[in-house]
């Protein structure tokens, strides 16, 4: 049995926001492996903004390389259609029975799970680890979960058990004031990303080509 953690997003492009992310959850949850999984057709998002998935996932792979215990996934651009995160963790659950899967979320996006396709059902799948940025009101995510999900248990400050048996993880991560929006805003400005994306992938993403043009080029604000 592996402790394995999955962060996605559209990735559009992967920042060091991101990565951090993934290195904060792996160490407070005490996680085997992160998968950094770009999603293949994320469903609230134009795709006509969106690099095409081939793109998002060689930048993930550049940015993990030499990064102990983060991994790319390509998985769900193996999946036609929108990429939804309960059917992504079902295959995941299907695929590996007896791994122990933890879904790494921003603290807006879980207070979102509601109307979520199907979010309410992530309990069933995997635990959760929910990122609090310094100042956030941890009190304020425990009573959502607490009254989203009836019969939960407090563990500790930061550590709660849904009546699952799955866990729910409170974790503090550095501030990071850097958004995919603020990256495609400098590339389309060619203006430096260093520090702002992984060294691996900065000089790709600033070398652009065709792909960039036709996704970033009229559409960085989005």
């Amino acid at each position: 049995m592996s402790r394995i953690g999955i962060l996605g997003g559209s990735f559009n492009p992967i920042h060091a926001g991101h990565m951090r992310m993934a290195v904060e959850a792996r160490e407070a949850v005490g996680l085997e492996r992160v998968l950094l999984m770009p999603a293949g057709e994320p469903p609230h998002k134009p795709v006509e903004a969106m690099l095409p998935f081939a793109h998002r996932l060689r930048l993930v792979e550049l940015a993990v390389r030499g990064v102990s215990g983060l991994s790319a996934s390509g998985l769900e651009g193996s999946r036609p259609g929108p990429s939804y995160t309960v059917e992504t963790l079902a295959a995941l659950r299907e695929k590996s029975p007896d791994d122990e899967l933890t879904f790494i979320i921003g603290s807006e996006s879980f207070l979102a799970l509601p109307v979520w396709r199907r979010g309410l059902e992530m309990p069933l799948l995997a635990s959760v680890a929910v990122g609090l940025r310094p100042g956030a009101d941890a009190e304020s995510i425990i009573a959502f979960a607490e009254a989203t999900w009836p019969g939960m248990e407090r563990v500790s400050p930061t550590l709660l058990r849904f009546a699952t048996g799955n866990s729910l993880h409170l974790v503090t991560m550095p501030v990071f004031e850097v958004t995919s929006t603020d990256v495609r805003l400098r590339w389309r400005a060619r203006r430096s990303l260093s520090m702002l994306v992984p060294f691996a992938a900065e000089e790709i993403i600033e070398r652009g080509g065709t792909a960039y043009e036709q996704a970033w080029g009229q559409r960085a604000d989005q």
